[in-house]
């Protein structure tokens, strides 16, 4: 229930990339993100729970284009290859993910204009589009 003690938890509605936690060993990558985006749920403010990393600009959402073009990185093979390389367990926390080499805002942008709305893609797919804006 929103009030004055849980609102301080919570974001204003926006694009966001909410990263999982944990991940076992026979899923197939790593790092596993997905977009939230405001069309599908319709709200003031959002909340996410403590078993997820949440990318955002200052307590606020992000582009559409840069939220779905760091979903693509994060969940490219490339990621992926670079994180089993560096790391041994399954845990993905936030530091993890603050001290990734990511690509430059423009880039993540341009991928995520190749990522039509709605429309999961394949992993063939996901590293195509990265792997034409790196």
């Amino acid at each position: 229930m929103l009030n004055s003690e849980t609102e301080k938890m919570t974001f204003p509605s926006g694009y966001y990339v909410v990263v999982k936690r944990l991940s076992s060993k026979e899923e197939k990558r790593r790092v596993i993100a997905a977009v939230f985006d405001p069309a599908v749920i319709e709200c003031d403010r959002i909340g996410f729970e403590n078993h997820v990393n949440v990318f955002h600009e200052g307590g606020k959402g992000i582009s559409e284009d840069m939220a779905r073009g760091l979903c693509l990185w994060l969940n490219s093979t490339l990621l992926d290859q670079f994180i089993r390389r560096f790391s041994g367990h399954t845990q993905v926390n936030a530091t993890d993910l603050r001290n990734l080499r990511y690509p430059s805002r423009e880039q993540l942008s341009k991928m995520g204009q190749g990522w039509d709305s709605g429309v999961w893609l394949e992993q063939e797919k996901i590293d195509d589009i990265v792997e034409q804006n790196i």
